[in-house]
């Protein structure tokens, strides 16, 4: 079936008609983003801003690093495991609403098989996906290491012939990657985990994935640069100063709970979570869409696992 470029906007449908659904999934993503930022505060904050401080402290002794890498190691596992299990629920929420409209709980959340599920395949995929990033990078570089010795004749030709490796082996490998977009949406609609399935499955659409992903980017990057700025005007008023504003907004005081809980903390967590209820409902919103519009229930992409 032909994919028309609209399905990057489906997930606008999304928060038209579902708006409390959204807020619902941000409100989740706040409550997780809050109880991991105080846990490792209250866990580890001295080690964290001791890291923090390092740069500015030069008779510091190296040593201490590795003290404080291995005080924020487990409390930031921890806080990766909610992360990724809180991301599953928002992820198979936003795939129900769409794929088994009806079902689940408030909000199409659930946490069960679907959810579980998942996580494994979000690993699987990562995993995959750093080994296929590792393999690229060595042989872009191979080519241009090979492409450079024409240097020895021509800088100008061997610099354009580079320019343009560079320039195609970007664009290469984020149309892999929108090839290998629907994994998780595959494996979610049927129910076991394929991470190699959405490359027959997106055929012949890659370039309309590509280019619907890259408008869908570029919507995204314009909220966050109009929300931020509002949320970055509004902190310059109240802190008195834009330095203020920064340093309150980029490095929170975290050496305690009690300094971490200011205003400015709250505010910019808040508005951060309900930013990402609307991302995971344009993203995944997206991606349904596109194996709602590509899936075949006759014509099954073959089973990995």
């Amino acid at each position: 079936m032909k994919l028309s470029v609209d399905f990057a906007f489906a997930g606008i449908e999304i928060i038209k008609k579902n708006p409390l659904a959204v807020l619902v999934w941000g409100l989740v993503y706040l409550v997780v983003s809050v109880v991991s930022s105080l846990l490792i505060v209250a866990v580890a904050g001295p080690a964290l801003t001791a890291l923090q401080n390092y740069q500015t402290a030069p008779d510091a002794d190296p040593m201490q690093v590795f003290g404080h890498l291995g005080a924020l190691v487990p409390v930031y596992l921890i806080a990766g495991v909610l992360g990724l299990i809180s991301s599953a629920i928002i992820q198979c929420a936003v795939f129900r609403s769409q794929l088994r409209p009806g079902t689940g709980g408030f909000a199409s959340l659930r946490l069960g098989g679907d959810e579980f599920r998942q996580i494994l395949v979000g690993i699987l995929w990562a995993l995959a996906l750093v080994l296929f990033y590792v393999l690229f990078g060595i042989a872009l570089a191979i080519s241009i290491g090979l492409i450079s010795l024409i240097g020895q004749v021509s800088e100008i030709v061997a610099g354009i012939l580079i320019f343009l490796l560079v320039v195609g082996g970007l664009v290469a490998f984020l149309y892999v990657v929108s090839r290998w977009s629907l994994a998780s949406v595959q494996s979610f609609a049927e129910k076991k985990i394929n991470i190699f399935g959405s490359f027959k499955l997106t055929q012949g659409q890659g370039w309309t994935l590509l280019g619907g992903y890259l408008l869908l980017g570029l919507v995204m990057i314009v909220i966050m640069i109009i929300v931020y700025s509002l949320v970055f005007a509004l902190v310059v008023g109240t802190s008195g100063g834009w330095m203020q504003a920064i340093t309150q907004m980029s490095r929170p005081d975290m050496s305690s709970v009690a300094a971490l809980m200011t205003p400015v903390f709250f505010a910019q967590t808040l508005v951060s979570s309900l930013l990402m209820g609307g991302f995971y409902a344009l993203i995944y919103g997206a991606s349904a869409a596109a194996y709602s519009a590509l899936s075949d229930k006759g014509t099954r992409s073959v089973e990995v696992f």
